[in-house]
C-alpha cells in the first residue's frame, strides 16, 4: 500500500458520515442506489423529452440547431471548469479526515467559481469572434450564469455523493428536469422567441441550489474562500485529472461546434437532435459509476482484494448493459428521433444509429476510469483524453463536409472507441494493474446474437420490435449467467422489502 501523502489522506474517523463505505453494506447499498438513480434520471429523461419534443418542434432545424451549438459552447465551459473537480472533491472527501474537510471545500468552491467565470468570459469572446448572430452571444452569457449556479450546486452537493444520499440526489435531479419542463412548456405557450431559452438554466439552477443548501446545512461550509496557498494545494491535487475531465468534456462537445463551423445549418440541426439523446443516454454509466465511486476509492486505498473484485463487477455490468443500450437505441432511433423531434427530422435516425455503437465504449470507458481515478493515475487519463479529442476533431473536420451530420457521429463514435481502448491499456499495465477477467463477453455475444435473429422477422420493427429484442437479449442474459449475482440479490432484496412494506 502506499504511504499516505497530502494525496493519499488519513482515514476517516469513527462516527463519521463516510463510515458507510468501510461498512459490508456499502456494495448493496451502492446496487440500490445505483438503480435509484438510473430510474430517477429515467424518470427526468421522460420530462426532459417533453420539454426537448416542444423545443425542437417550436424552434425548428435552424433554431434548434443554433440552441444546441451555444448549450454546447456553454457545455464545454461548464466542463472545463469542473474539470473533474467533483470526482475529486467526493474522492477526497470520503477519505479525509473531518478536520481536514472544511478548509477544502471553502477553497474547492472558491476555485471553482472563479475558474467558471473565466471561462465564461472567454466563451462569450468566443461567440463575438466567430461572429455568431447577437441573440447567440446573448445567451452565451445568460446561460453561462445559470452554469455559475449550477458548479455551485454541484460543489455544495459532494456530501451526499459521499455519504451515498443517492434519494436526495435524485429528488434533486427530478427537481431541475421538473421546473425545466415548467418553464419550457411556458415558453412554447407564450410563443417566445429563442433568447428566452437560453434564461431557462437561471431559475432553474438556482431553484436546485437552494433545495442543496438546505441538504448540506451544517456538513459543509457555506462560504467560499479565496486562499491562494490553498488554491495552490487544491490545484495541486487536481490540476493532471482537471485537464483530463476538460479534455473530455471538450472532445464530446467539440463536434456540435465543429459542425456549426464547417458543416451547413441544417447538418447542424440533424446532428443536434441525434447528439441530445446520445448524451442523454451517456449520462446512465455515468451515474452507475458516481454511484460506486465512494466504495472504489475506499478500497483503493485499502483493500487491493476489493477493487479488483468492484472493478470486476463494474465490467460485467458495463458489458451487459452498455451492449442493451447500443442493442436498444440503433432499433428504436427512429422512434426516439419522432419523439424527440419529429418527422421532419428523419435524416437524424441514421445518425442516432452510428452513434449508439458509441455507448458501449462509453461504459467501458467509465468504469476504467473510475478504476484510473481511485489509483492516482492522473496522467494515464489526461494522456488518453487528449489523443481521443484530436482523433475526434481530426474525424470531424474531415468528414462533416462530406457526409454532414454522418461525419460528425463517426467523429463522435471514433473518439470514445479510441478512449476505451487506450483505457483499456493502461489498466492492464501500470504500477497497480487490474486484471478483468472477459468471461462474460462471449455471454453476451450469445444474447446480441439471438436478440438481432428478430430482424429477420419481415415489417417487424419500432417500439415493438424494441421491446421483444429487450425481452430476448435479458432472458438469455440471464439463462448463460451473465448478469452479476450481486445484482439478483439486489432486485430479491427489493422485492422482499417491497412486499414487508405491502
Amino acid at each position: 500500500m502506499r504511504e499516505r501523502s497530502a494525496t493519499n489522506p488519513s482515514p476517516v474517523p469513527q462516527g463519521d458520515v463516510a463510515d458507510v463505505l468501510d461498512t459490508t453494506a456499502a456494495g448493496g447499498i451502492v446496487i440500490r442506489g445505483g438503480v435509484v438513480r438510473t430510474l430517477g434520471y429515467t424518470s427526468g429523461v421522460g420530462l426532459g423529452v417533453v420539454s426537448a419534443a416542444l423545443m425542437v418542434r417550436h424552434l425548428g432545424v435552424v433554431d434548434w440547431g443554433r440552441y444546441v451549438t451555444v448549450t454546447s459552447l456553454i457545455a464545454i465551459v461548464a466542463g472545463l471548469s469542473e474539470a473533474g473537480m467533483t470526482a475529486i472533491g467526493v474522492r477526497e472527501f470520503s477519505t479525509r479526515a473531518r478536520a481536514e474537510r472544511e478548509t477544502l471545500m471553502r477553497n474547492l468552491l472558491g476555485l471553482r467559481l472563479a475558474i467558471t467565470f473565466l471561462g465564461l468570459a472567454v466563451a462569450v469572446l468566443f461567440a463575438v469572434a466567430v461572429r455568431y448572430k447577437p441573440v447567440l452571444v446573448a445567451g452565451t452569457a445568460v446561460a453561462g450564469a445559470g452554469t455559475l449556479l449550477a458548479v455551485a450546486q454541484q460543489t455544495y452537493a459532494i456530501p451526499l455523493a459521499a455519504g451515498l444520499r443517492f434519494v436526495w440526489m435524485t429528488a434533486l435531479d427530478l427537481a431541475r428536469q421538473a421546473a425545466t419542463v415548467v418553464l419550457v412548456v411556458a415558453l412554447v405557450l407564450f410563443d417566445a422567441s429563442l433568447f428566452p431559452f437560453f434564461t431557462v438554466l437561471v431559475p432553474v439552477s438556482l431553484l436546485v441550489l437552494v433545495l442543496t443548501l438546505l441538504l448540506v446545512r451544517g456538513a459543509v461550509p457555506l462560504l467560499p474562500a479565496f486562499d491562494r496557498q490553498q488554491w495552490l494545494h487544491v490545484l495541486r491535487l487536481t490540476v493532471v485529472f482537471s485537464a483530463a475531465s476538460a479534455v473530455a468534456t471538450f472532445y464530446v462537445s467539440i463536434t456540435v461546434v465543429l459542425t456549426s463551423l464547417v458543416g451547413s445549418s441544417t447538418d447542424t440541426g440533424f446532428y443536434g437532435a441525434s447528439f441530445r439523446i446520445f448524451t442523454v443516454l451517456t449520462a446512465i454509466p455515468l451515474l452507475l459509476a458516481n454511484a460506486a465511486f465512494p466504495v472504489v476509492a475506499r478500497a483503493a486505498r485499502d483493500d487491493e482484494t476489493r477493487l479488483n473484485y468492484s472493478i470486476q463487477r463494474m465490467f460485467d455490468v458495463a458489458m451487459v448493459f452498455g451492449t442493451w443500450m447500443v442493442l436498444a437505441t440503433a432499433l428504436g432511433a427512429r422512434v426516439a428521433i419522432d419523439v424527440v423531434a419529429g418527422p421532419k427530422f428523419g435524416p437524424s435516425v441514421p445518425v442516432l444509429q452510428i452513434q449508439a455503437f458509441g455507448l458501449l465504449a462509453t461504459f467501458v470507458s467509465v468504469t476504467w476510469s473510475t478504476a484510473l481515478l481511485s489509483l492516482y493515475r492522473h496522467r494515464a487519463l489526461l494522456v488518453a483524453n487528449l489523443v481521443a479529442l484530436g482523433a475526434s476533431m481530426a474525424i470531424t473536420l474531415v468528414l462533416v463536409p462530406v457526409l454532414g451530420a454522418k461525419g460528425a457521429a463517426i467523429a463522435t463514435v471514433s473518439g470514445e472507441a479510441t478512449l476505451a481502448v487506450i483505457y483499456t491499456v493502461a489498466i492492464a499495465r501500470g504500477p497497480r494493474p487490474i486484471r478483468v477477467s472477459l468471461g462474460v463477453v462471449p455471454r453476451v455475444g450469445l444474447a446480441v446474437a439471438a436478440a438481432a435473429a428478430l430482424l429477420l422477422v419481415p415489417g417487424f420493427r419500432g417500439a415493438a420490435m424494441v421491446a421483444a429484442a429487450t425481452a430476448v437479449y435479458f432472458a438469455v442474459v440471464l439463462a448463460v449467467r451473465a448478469m452479476p449475482p450481486e445484482i439478483l440479490q439486489a432486485v430479491s432484496e427489493g422485492r422482499r422489502r417491497s412486499r414487508r412494506a405491502g
